[in-house]
């Protein structure tokens, strides 16, 4: 989980392997530089917010608790979301399972993961609803999915969902000028754009002002408040490590 929300400072404390927490290298998916250096783009709307589709499909905020999970819960509602929109419909995913995947793939016991190991555990393992595998107050290594819980996941995992990276993890943090403009872009497309920074959270939306910092402030989904909450553009620009969406295309429907 990354620190920069101080109500969820306990997120890099909590597991005494902070960098397992927080830090997010690239996923095997191919970086995305949706907008070419130099290219002109079309003016931003002033405001963009996706909350009202989180609350349609039921995806309002959840609380981690006392587990340094920002950042599956960050994955985890991302793909929900892109999944829903594909589907047309939603169930709640499971952060609990997910977790799993990842020490599957790193073969280590680790209760919040780098963004590299969840994709890479949501590819090879999928994930499965959130009731087949509810989220717990404690973290429990010996914890496996059920037989129903797995054949779940497998479906799920075969929906086709695209990921693509605007900044890939770095040991520098900090953002351009472009990279900014393509979250918003992003968001403007209508897709949460997942961002960490020693405090993992979704971006759902932002709002120009140019009384605040930067210019701004960024809408976030925040599990360590277990609310929304905002982050200004400069906070943002300095402070973010990696940063990449997840999307989908609507199912199709045969006519008759």
């Amino acid at each position: 989980m990354r620190n920069s929300f101080r109500s969820a400072a306990f997120c890099s404390a909590v597991f005494s392997i902070a960098a397992f927490t927080c830090l997010h290298p690239i996923t095997n998916a191919q970086a995305s530089d949706p907008t070419p250096s130099g290219k002109k783009t079309a003016a931003l709307p002033a405001n963009v917010d996706l909350r009202p589709e989180f609350k349609k499909f039921g995806f309002e905020p959840k609380r981690q608790g006392k587990r340094g999970t920002c950042s599956v819960f960050t994955v985890t509602s991302a793909m929900e979301f892109a999944i829903a929109k594909r589907l047309g419909k939603s169930a709640p995913l499971s952060v609990e399972y997910l977790n799993w995947a990842a020490n599957q793939v790193i073969h280590y016991h680790a209760d919040g993961q780098f963004f590299h190991n969840l994709l890479k555990g949501y590819e090879r393992y999928g994930i499965c609803r959130e009731a087949l595998m509810p989220y717990r107050k404690k973290f429990d290594p010996a914890l496996a999915p059920s037989e129903e819980a797995r054949s779940d996941a497998k479906k799920i995992g075969s929906v086709p969902v695209a990921i693509s990276w605007i900044k890939p993890w770095g040991r520098k943090a900090g953002l351009t000028d472009e990279q900014m403009n393509q979250i918003k872009e992003r968001l403007v497309q209508g897709w949460p754009v997942a961002a960490g920074a020693g405090h993992s959270r979704l971006l759902v939306g932002y709002r120009d002002d140019s009384e605040r910092p930067g210019g701004g402030l960024f809408v976030t989904k925040d599990s360590g408040k277990g609310a929304y909450a905002e982050v200004t553009y400069e906070w943002a620009k300095a402070h973010l490590v990696d940063v990449f969406w997840i999307e989908s295309n609507p199912k199709k429907t045969e006519s008759r």
